[in-house]
């Protein structure tokens, strides 16, 4: 009567089907509500900036908070330089001077992070003026992992089926370029997900690429990180 008792429910398990969406919308609201009030609201982690032009590499200290932020200080640090993603603006500094405001969105926090932690609708409004067609989904597979993908072939979004987590955006550039930007090695943090390598390939050719260390949810990350201008310290980093 055992034996018979777990087939039946193996067959149970095994015919209950995943997350079925019909289109990015959907989507979307499925990823919210996979991980509504488990996902990490705050984080910090440092960067290995490697870039294939000859460039020298750089050391980046990250901090988000989520929804709505991200920061990057670009060590050393009394070079005081920043870039502060902020909603839809974006705000650079060098040796502590505002050198550029812009609006702007880094789309790549949007779907990577704030897509669970705030109302799907906006998440929506925000990827359709991104210019991502919402109405358009197929499936997939990207490394070996099956994915729903969002939007036209120059416009796309991959999100995996099984963690309803983003593995890659395709952009249009201008002048006909492209942008191809995945992530791997993931790693569980708190009750989310982060990518802990990131590869930025631009028509074809990588041109950049993110390794990730000493990654943490970071009670030190705060708001008052991300109201500028001015520049401000980032209290939250030891002394570089």
């Amino acid at each position: 009567m055992l034996a018979a008792s777990l087939l039946t429910v193996f067959a149970a398990l095994a015919s209950t089907p995943a997350t079925q969406v019909k289109n990015g919308e959907e989507l979307i609201r499925a990823m919210h509500a996979r991980y509504a009030g488990k996902w990490f609201k705050t984080l910090s982690f440092v960067q290995r900036a490697i870039f294939s032009d000859g460039r020298p590499e750089q050391e980046w200290w990250e901090a988000a908070i989520v929804p709505g932020g991200l920061r990057i200080d670009i060590m050393p640090q009394d070079s005081m330089r920043a870039t502060v993603y902020r909603g839809d603006s974006t705000f650079s500094f060098n040796q502590g001077k505002l050198v550029r405001a812009a609006k702007g969105r880094n789309i790549l926090e949007v779907l990577a992070f704030d897509v669970y932690n705030q109302d799907p609708a906006r998440t929506i409004q925000i990827t359709k003026e991104e210019g991502f067609d919402l109405s358009l989904l197929k499936e997939d597979s990207w490394k070996g992992k099956a994915a729903y993908v969002v939007g036209t072939a120059t416009q796309q979004l991959w999100i995996e089926k099984e963690r309803l987590i983003l593995l890659r955006v395709i952009e249009a550039g201008p002048n006909g370029s492209s942008s191809d930007i995945s992530f791997d090695k993931f790693v569980k943090l708190g009750g989310g997900w982060l990518g802990t390598e990131v590869v930025f390939v631009r028509d074809g050719k990588l041109f950049f690429h993110e390794v990730y260390r000493d990654w943490k949810i970071n009670p030190d990350v705060t708001p008052e990180l991300f109201q500028v201008p001015p520049y401000k310290p980032a209290a939250w980093i030891t002394k570089r």
